[in-house]
């Protein structure tokens, strides 16, 4: 009996340290190498839009497999390409503007393409994952973004702008 629970012990333990972590380190420093580079992509699979009141309805006119927590984006063009220190942003928007608009059809997602004066990076060796935050200005509002990479190479994209309700994206990234 004693040997039972030794033996079940040892499996239980091996287990246990097999579950540990599916990243590897050098995933992990192959991320550290990528990102000071700023040759990337991010492409996104889903937006989450802030919470919004009085929306029920506009489920029929929301892309096939979406709700109004998470839209699908697969099909749908978007992109965040950092090139050396120019950032390139097209993504769509799903939300409340606060303030008024252009009434140009083809401003309604957030756009900005320009050089990058300041960033931050910050690696986050609990999480894995690499944090990169911009603030840029286009023509109509200031963005404040936050693009987490991990090295399984999925991401998360944050924007909070100053006209419209924050939104978050998921998706995946590749270097250039």
């Amino acid at each position: 009996m004693l040997k039972l629970r030794i033996l079940l012990a040892f499996v239980l333990m091996i287990n246990l340290l097999g579950c540990k972590s599916t990243t590897s380190i050098v995933e992990t420093n192959a991320l550290k190498e990528i990102v000071p580079d700023k040759n990337f992509e991010f492409i996104a699979n889903s937006a989450i839009p802030m919470a919004m009141a009085n929306v029920r309805g506009i489920e029929s006119l929301l892309p096939v497999g979406s709700s109004i927590a998470s839209i699908n984006l697969i099909g749908n063009q978007n992109f965040f390409i950092m090139k050396n220190d120019t950032l390139h942003i097209d993504m769509p928007y799903y939300g409340i503007r606060n303030m008024g608009g252009s009434y140009n059809s083809s401003d309604v997602g957030i756009k900005f393409k320009g050089k990058i004066k300041a960033s931050q990076i910050t690696y986050n060796s609990k999480k894995k994952s690499c944090n990169l935050k911009y603030n840029v200005k286009n023509k109509q509002e200031n963005l404040k973004i936050t693009l987490t990479l991990y090295p399984n190479n999925s991401g998360n994209l944050n924007v909070i702008s100053s006209h419209r309700n924050s939104i978050n994206y998921r998706g995946s990234w590749k270097t250039n």
